[in-house]
C-alpha cells in the first residue's frame, strides 16, 4: 500500500464555532456540543442540543458531511484534540465555540477513515506535543495547520479500514441499544415504585408527610461511601498492561481502560465490581463498573452503598436523574464541572424492608444482564483500539482481495 502524509492545511481549512450565553440554549436549531465531539468518533445522527442561532450563524458554523471537529481547549493536554466526524449534512446545525471545525478542501480523505485516524495514537500524540509548548491546553489555527495527516493513497483502502473499525462500533451500538432497554425497564420500575408510589400493596399503606409510612428521605453521603480519584501524572500514562490500570473520564462510558501507569497510590482508589463511577467533567457519564480492577484518576468519583439492603444497582437508579439534572443546570457552551457541593445536595429515598428486597431482586436481574452486554462491549472496544493503530500505521495491511 502506498501511504501519503500531508499537512492539515493542504487537506482542511479550520474555523471556530459558535459561542452563546447559556440562556440561548434549549430552543432553536440543532447544535453539535463539546460533549458530542469529546465522546464520539462520529457526530450523533441526531443532535439533541438546541441553540438560538441566526441565519448568519448557521451559514458560518454549518456542519457538513466530512467535517472533522476537534476540541480546542481542555483541562489537560492528554484530552485535547478529541475528535468526531460528521457522516452526513446536518440541516441548520451549528457547532460549539470550544471546538474547531476542519472542513475538507479535497475529497482525498474518506470520512470514516478520518473518524478513526483523528483518534489514532499518531495524531493524538501530535496534539499533545503541540499543547505542551504553551501554558494552557489549547489548539489554535496555526497549530492545527501544522498537524500531519497520514493516509493510504488508494481511497478504497481508506474505505475498507473505516469499514473494519466501523463494524466494531456497530456491534457496540447494537449492544448499547439492548443495554438501554434493560436500563429503561429498571428505571420504569423505580419510577413506578419509588416516585409514583405504586409498589405492590401500596393501596394498604398510609401516606405520612408525603411518603409511604415507614419510608424516609436521606442524603447521599449518609448511605454511600464517596471517594474522589487520585491525581495521577498524565505524562506517565502508557499502554503497558503489566502496570497499574487507571480509569479516566473517557473510560467510564465504555467500562474499560487502556491506560496504565507505574505510579503508586492507596488501595482506597481501587474500583471494585459494580461500583458506581461518575465522570465529573464534560458529560457526567455514570456507570456500574464492570471492567477490571483499576485505580481512579482525578475528576472521577466512586460511590458504594453502605446502607444495609441497598444495593449499588438501586443507588444508581436513585441518583442518576439528579446527576443528569446537575449536568443540565451547570452546562453551557464550555465543559461542565460536577463538584462536591452538587453531590451533597443529592437525596436518596429509602423504602421499608420488604419493598426494598423485592426491588433489589428484580432490578439486579436486569442489571446483571446489562453487565454481560457491557463486558462484551468492553472486549469489542478493546479489539477495535488494538486494531486502530496497526491499521493506521500500515503494520496491518488491507489485502487487495478485500477491496473487491
Amino acid at each position: 500500500m502506498e501511504w501519503v502524509e500531508k499537512k492539515s492545511s493542504e487537506l482542511y481549512v479550520s474555523s471556530s464555532g459558535l459561542s452563546k450565553s447559556s440562556d440561548q440554549f434549549g430552543y432553536g436549531y440543532p447544535f453539535l456540543s463539546y460533549k458530542d465531539v469529546f465522546n464520539n468518533y462520529y457526530a450523533p445522527d441526531k443532535l439533541s442540543t438546541l441553540v438560538n442561532s441566526t441565519e448568519k450563524d448557521r451559514m458560518k458554523c454549518s456542519v457538513k458531511q466530512g467535517d472533522v471537529f476537534l476540541t480546542r481547549t481542555s483541562e489537560t493536554t492528554d484530552e485535547l484534540g478529541m475528535s468526531c466526524v460528521a457522516l452526513h449534512d446536518y440541516v441548520n446545525a451549528t457547532f460549539n465555540g470550544f471546538t474547531k471545525r476542519l472542513r475538507p478542501l479535497t475529497d482525498e480523505i474518506e470520512p470514516k477513515y478520518a473518524a478513526y485516524y483523528f483518534r489514532s495514537p499518531y495524531f493524538r500524540s501530535q496534539c499533545i506535543s503541540l499543547a505542551s509548548l504553551i501554558t494552557r491546553a489549547s489548539l489554535n489555527d496555526g497549530m492545527i495547520r501544522r498537524l500531519k495527516i497520514r493516509y493510504p493513497l488508494n481511497r478504497k483502502v481508506q474505505e475498507k479500514i473505516g469499514e473494519i473499525l466501523y463494524t466494531y462500533d456497530t456491534l457496540i451500538e447494537n449492544n448499547t441499544k439492548r443495554i438501554r432497554l434493560l436500563e429503561k425497564m429498571a428505571e420504569n420500575l423505580y419510577k413506578e415504585w419509588f416516585v409514583r408510589f405504586r409498589f405492590p400493596g401500596h393501596e394498604n399503606v398510609e401516606i405520612e408527610n408525603g411518603l409511604p409510612k415507614g419510608w424516609k428521605m436521606t442524603n447521599l453521603f449518609d448511605v454511600a461511601d464517596v471517594t474522589y480519584g487520585f491525581a495521577f501524572k498524565s505524562n506517565k500514562f502508557c499502554d503497558n498492561a503489566e502496570l497499574n490500570p487507571v480509569v479516566r473520564i473517557r473510560d467510564i462510558q465504555e467500562n474499560h481502560t487502556n491506560t496504565y501507569t507505574d505510579e503508586q497510590c492507596e488501595d482506597k482508589y481501587l474500583i471494585g465490581k459494580n461500583a458506581i463511577l461518575i465522570g465529573m467533567d464534560g458529560i457526567f457519564h455514570m456507570c456500574l463498573w464492570n471492567g477490571e480492577r483499576a485505580y481512579m484518576n482525578q475528576r472521577v468519583v466512586m460511590l458504594n452503598s453502605k446502607e444495609k439492603g441497598v444495593c449499588n444497582y438501586l443507588l444508581y437508579l436513585a441518583i442518576r436523574p439528579q446527576i443528569k439534572y446537575w449536568e443540565q443546570v451547570i452546562s453551557g457552551t464550555t465543559v461542565a464541572h460536577l463538584g462536591d457541593k452538587h453531590l451533597r445536595k443529592v437525596k436518596v429515598l429509602l423504602p421499608e424492608k420488604a419493598i426494598l428486597e423485592k426491588a433489589n431482586s428484580i432490578i439486579s436481574r436486569a442489571m446483571d444482564e446489562k453487565n454481560i452486554l457491557q463486558h462484551q462491549n468492553s472486549l469489542l472496544a478493546r479489539q477495535r483500539d488494538l486494531l486502530l493503530p496497526r491499521l493506521m500505521s500500515g503494520k496491518l495491511e488491507v489485502k487487495e482481495e478485500l477491496l473487491e
